[in-house]
């Protein structure tokens, strides 16, 4: 009876870790920058994770320059890369919320170039029979920061805030709010652009993380990566909305 009982109370417990292991697969992995910030997002707005801790799944990239570690999306090259190459969203968004935290390694093999998110434009084949090329605008961010129109009118919003901002070499935690033509973006807490373009100028697309054309090696993390469609039309992470 006390063998039955002991096989019994095991069987019990190993279906309990299983469900428990199997309810955590299930879950987005943590961040706790973004996870904190989703905790007080509007009631209105639902968070749509677009990245599970685990793989690229609706995600469109160059194999070669983009891989999950650690939770997080890495993007990087160790030969040159001809032109901007993008990790593309399969699904594209018109008004949104999109909150994230990146991170560029900075050592002597990695070169201290920008990144960005591409937004509210349109997919090209780009040079160097570049399939994940972009025409649009780009919020970017790290050494760099502002508006930059790529294939189109280049800069269009200084982000010079941005600088003072930033965590040089560490996460930072980047809000980018798109409503109309209206479109923002918070670097750790504070406001680094709040620009309105031309409604012409833009439309819906997939987002895309950017690795930057350069001729030398470089890394970029992405984590988080949560998104709200027809978001409310205010900052949820900078403390003051007054332009910079």
């Amino acid at each position: 009876m006390r063998y039955f009982l002991s096989r019994a109370f095991s069987l019990a417990a190993v279906a309990v870790v299983s469900l428990t292991l199997s309810a955590r697969a299930a879950d987005p992995a943590p961040v706790s920058g973004v996870d904190a910030v989703v905790k007080k997002l509007p009631a209105t707005e639902k968070p749509i994770h677009l990245f599970d801790g685990k793989d690229l799944d609706g995600w469109d990239g160059a194999k070669e320059y983009w891989s999950v570690q650690d939770g997080a999306i890495r993007g990087a090259n160790t030969s040159p890369v001809p032109s901007s190459t993008y990790l593309f969203t399969k699904d594209s968004y018109r008004n949104f919320r999109l909150l994230l935290e990146v991170k560029q390694t900075r050592s002597p093999k990695h070169s201290p170039m920008h990144s960005a998110v591409a937004v509210l434009g349109e997919r090209f084949t780009d040079k160097g029979d570049n399939a994940h090329g972009f025409k649009g605008p780009l919020v970017m961010f790290c050494n760099d920061w502002g508006v930059w129109d790529a294939h189109r009118r280049n800069r269009v919003a200084p982000g010079g805030a941005g600088g003072k901002l930033e965590k040089v070499g560490e996460w930072n935690l980047i809000e980018v709010l798109a409503v109309g033509n209206h479109i923002r973006c918070a670097a750790n807490g504070g406001l680094v652009f709040d620009f309105t373009d031309k409604p012409e100028m833009l439309k819906e697309s997939p987002i895309g993380l950017q690795l930057h054309a350069n001729g030398q090696p470089q890394e970029f993390l992405f984590r988080g990566l949560v998104l709200t469609k027809d978001p409310e039309d205010k900052l949820v992470t900078a403390k003051d909305e007054a332009k910079p």
